[in-house]
């Protein structure tokens, strides 16, 4: 050993020295020795040399040197480090690039994470497959990348699982068989067994005709802590293989369980061009996808999020945020706080149970979810068939037998949509039997405006339990007309068990003080009791004649406010 040794020149980064620090440079050519001075020139070299724990880092060189390709397996605990200044600040001439032209060296990925590997400050670009992606890499941190052009040979990636759309129609569904797949991700991760955490940091994802952006799987056993935060997806499409195309995808399956954590992330840019040929025109994008499927678990929190729709390019189901479980027995929590989506041909959020047995809850907190486009053929965005991507600022509702739908609106605002500001309902169309519970709770928010209504309740099919309370919220002016939803709809064309609507005075507790007035039409009811005392409708003795109307319900509009409420 000692002569071995030896032979080494003294310049030479030994492979038998415990966490060593390697250099490899785009253009430094078969003779460099891993040092700084004298880089490797190929990433096959470093990845053959290195052992757990030793740090590599990428030096910069000239756009025209091209960058490092073949793609790089990490091993535990390494740290892959590009040099110079952020790479996402700003393009620059000199950077530490990497790709992955070949599809059989590390199944195309530029990186291949390992547990708790660390990936920084580095631009990926043209990758055959993902940019970066990790198997079981618990304890990874992703930080600060620039990742473009990924995923040039469009393979499959996250996959949404089957499903039957709920329409209007009793007992009339639209089955996706297959369910939708999307294309590899430039960021993706996949957890399936262990406990562990891992950090999406600071990353651009951007320019890729046939990958999603930021994608999250937990399936098997896994117990996965993700923290997601200050990251930009744009400018990401649909490839012509695919029916979606996600900016940030979060998915659990089997009994996996997932807490995540968005904070002040980016999405705009999503969908095809109109004249684009590859993929079906505007496509269906998603500025954040969270899909608990199956007896999974997931918690997730949204704050200081930003999205924003680029006109012509989202098809009728582009939505800025969707919350939507399949599967039997999925329990999931979405918490989201002081973030803006706007301008989707879609509805703006969506939480939709469209598997049977689960209970989903999402909570709203200072959150702006407005100017939804609508469908361009039909005006409002209303499809008739279809009760969801119509347009609503908000969807809420049950697809499925057995769902509990849990919503918590506060001090957000819901207006100016093409179709309704806040829909709430059911309408069963996976399993058989009754929706188990629907629960909404607004108080202190605006949903205004709407181009459909402002808020509509209603059930389809076969309900067990509803119950919504509404108190010191905007609910005036919507656009309406006279025929379609008013600044309040509340319809019961299924059946309903027991219905509790409470806008003020009721046994839910409302203390009213909602704003009804203004719009073509303040208040209609079919087929449900509602209390709506202590409100302002336009003048203090309550709704003028034929401000509202009732078919086989009632409204209680008693003890109406006699001058407009703070809200108002």
């Amino acid at each position: 050993m000692v002569a071995v040794l030896a032979a080494v020149p003294a310049d030479v980064a030994s492979a038998a020295d415990p966490l060593r620090t390697w250099y490899v440079k785009a253009g430094a050519g078969d003779g460099g020795r891993g040092t700084s001075k004298r880089p490797f020139g190929t990433l096959a070299r470093v990845e053959s040399v290195s052992r757990p724990g030793d740090r590599i880092v990428i030096q910069r060189a000239r756009r025209k040197a091209g960058a490092l390709d073949g793609g790089i397996r990490l091993k535990r605990r390494q740290r892959l480090i590009g040099a110079g200044a952020a790479v996402t600040a700003a393009a620059r001439d000199r950077a530490p690039r990497l790709t992955n032209t070949d599809p059989s060296r590390v199944d195309g990925d530029a990186v291949r994470l390992a547990r708790r590997a660390v990936v920084r400050n580095l631009v990926i670009a043209g990758a055959v497959r993902g940019g970066i992606y990790g198997r079981g890499a618990t304890g990874a941190k992703i930080s600060g990348n620039d990742v473009s052009g990924h995923n040039r040979s469009c393979t499959p990636g996250f996959h949404i699982p089957p499903f039957n759309v709920p329409t209007t129609v009793p007992g009339v569904v639209v089955p996706i068989s297959d369910g939708l797949r999307n294309g590899w991700a430039g960021i993706m991760v996949d957890a399936s067994r262990r406990r562990g955490a891992l950090t999406i940091r600071r990353n651009r994802v951007h320019d890729a005709d046939c990958g999603d952006g930021i994608d999250v799987r937990v399936s098997g056993s896994a117990r996965l802590r993700a923290r997601i935060s200050r990251n930009v997806a744009s400018d990401l499409r649909q490839g012509p293989d695919f029916e979606s195309i996600l900016a940030f995808g979060l998915q659990t399956r089997e009994k996996g369980r997932l807490v995540a954590t968005l904070d002040r992330n980016r999405q705009s840019g999503l969908g095809n061009d109109e004249d684009v040929a590859a993929g079906p025109e505007g496509a269906d994008s998603e500025g954040v996808f969270i899909n608990p499927t199956g007896p999974s678990n997931m918690t997730v929190t949204v704050t200081r999020n930003t999205y924003e729709h680029t006109r012509g390019r989202g098809g009728f189901s582009a939505n800025g945020l969707e919350f939507v479980s399949m599967g039997d027995g999925t329990r999931a929590l979405v918490e989201v706080r002081d973030s803006t989506f706007s301008g989707t041909p879609g509805d703006v959020l969506e939480q939709l149970a469209l598997g049977t047995n689960a209970h989903l809850r999402l909570r709203l907190d200072r959150v702006e979810a407005t100017r939804s486009t609508g469908h361009a053929e039909s005006g409002t965005g209303d499809t008739v068939l279809i009760p969801g991507n119509n347009g609503d600022c908000l969807l809420s509702a049950s697809g499925g037998a057995g769902n509990t739908v849990e919503l918590r609106v506060r001090h957000s605002a819901l207006s100016d949509c093409a179709n309704n500001g806040l829909t709430f309902g059911s309408a069963v169309a996976n399993g058989s039997g009754p929706t188990s519970a629907l629960i909404a709770d607004v108080a202190d928010s605006r949903i205004t405006g709407n181009r459909g209504g402002n808020l509509r309740i209603g059930n389809l099919s076969e309900l067990d339990l509803l119950r919504v309370k509404v108190e010191r919220t905007n609910l005036s002016a919507s656009q309406g007309a006279t025929s379609t939803p008013a600044n309040l709809t509340v319809e019961e064309l299924g059946t309903t068990k027991s219905a509790t609507i409470d806008l003020g005075g009721g046994a839910l507790g409302s203390s009213g003080g909602n704003c009804l007035h203004d719009g073509n039409l303040a208040a209609a009811v079919v087929g449900y009791d509602v209390h709506a005392r202590q409100n302002w409708w336009g003048q203090p003795e309550g709704p003028a004649p034929g401000r509202t109307t009732t078919v086989g319900g009632s409204l209680d509009t008693g003890t109406p406010l006699a001058a407009p409420a703070p809200g108002c």
